[in-house]
């Protein structure tokens, strides 16, 4: 969507960029209500096997029923409490379980060093889910525009699509920093803690080539992706 609404924007490749603006909006209006069902049901199993992960994830400190969902705050991990709530009542409990009697653990039950980092896991998953609501809120007014037939002409809109495009994978990388620092100190849940999988047979010179490489790869494939995209982005497409 962002490509083409810069192309509309800027008034060439007409044809194409409509057809492809369209299809990208309903194909993103479906991904996105694909997602909710498996976000729920992935909320659900996390709940049940990795109990401090959801609770780092909601910054739920105390154990009990009636669990709300925080739409914002700021855990405090000294004073482990989470400040300046904004909260739905019971709703956590009712996702995680169908009923608000059921029982959501709290961080203080683990012991400390059984605890993830919980500022940057709660801030991770709720940014991401915020990227996941925009979304939903953006393709269904782009479809509501498109049912009205104004939705080409509506230049506010195509600057937002434009704009808009990184949004999707910094969500997604905030996903996974959500699941990997949320399921800390553990490599294998319950199991290996991280600190427990280090090899000490293997020389930390080799570990910092390893990542130096690792690094280097992957920067230049990333550079070379831009790069690739800019010039696609600035060509246009072939047959129009």
């Amino acid at each position: 969507m962002g490509i083409s609404a810069y192309y509309l924007l800027k008034k060439i490749h007409m044809e194409f960029a409509k057809a492809s603006f369209k299809v990208a909006l309903i194909f993103g209006f479906v991904s996105v209500f694909t997602l909710l069902p498996i976000g729920h049901f992935h909320g659900v199993q996390v709940a049940r096997t990795q109990a401090a992960k959801m609770a780092a994830f909601e910054g739920i400190w105390e154990t009990g029923t009636h669990a709300p969902m925080l739409l914002f705050g700021i855990p405090d991990e000294t004073a482990q409490l989470t400040k300046y709530k904004v909260e739905i009542p019971s709703l956590l409990s009712l996702l995680i379980g169908g009923s608000r009697d059921q029982l959501v653990v709290g961080l203080n039950d683990f012991p400390k060093e059984e605890r993830p980092p919980v500022f940057l896991t709660f801030a991770s998953f709720h940014l991401m889910v915020l990227g996941g609501i925009y979304f939903l809120i953006f393709t269904v007014v782009g479809l509501i525009l498109l049912g009205k037939n104004r939705l080409f002409e509506n230049k506010f809109f195509l600057k937002l699509a434009m704009y808009s495009f990184p949004i999707p994978f910094i969500a997604n990388e905030l996903g996974w920093i959500a699941a990997e620092v949320g399921r800390q100190p553990w490599i294998v849940w319950g199991l290996l803690k991280t600190k427990e999988a280090i090899s000490f047979n293997v020389p930390a010179i080799q570990i910092l080539m390893s990542l130096v490489i690792f690094g280097f790869v992957y920067g230049s494939l990333f550079i070379i992706w831009v790069v690739v995209l800019r010039k696609k982005i600035l060509t246009g497409p072939e047959s129009y």
